[in-house]
């Protein structure tokens, strides 16, 4: 879990200095950062929930609720699969999946 979390912190942490030092960042990089993210986000809470066991759905826990809202950043943030599109769209030098 903690891997997951450190290297969120990295990609989001390399895109915010390249942001800083005048870099334009591609598309495509915003793109399979907010989708590794999210996907990273949903796998932790996951282990999370899972390692607790049956108190891992008490609401008193909090665990429960940080997966709930952490479905939602991976549905709502773009989308997972739409980041993913727009990413494989610049890495193949403009094929489009969808129109």
């Amino acid at each position: 879990m903690l891997a997951n979390l450190e290297l969120g912190i990295s990609l989001v942490s390399n895109i915010s200095l390249d942001i800083q030092n005048g870099v334009k960042v591609k598309m495509g990089v915003a793109s399979r950062c907010k989708a590794s993210c999210t996907a990273l986000a949903r796998e932790t809470v996951s282990l999370a929930r899972e390692s607790m066991g049956g108190n891992g759905i008490l609401l008193e826990n909090n665990v429960i609720r940080h997966f709930l809202d952490t479905e939602s950043y991976y549905t709502y943030e773009g989308s997972y699969d739409v980041n993913s599109l727009i990413s494989g769209k610049e890495l193949t030098g403009g094929l489009t999946a969808f129109v």
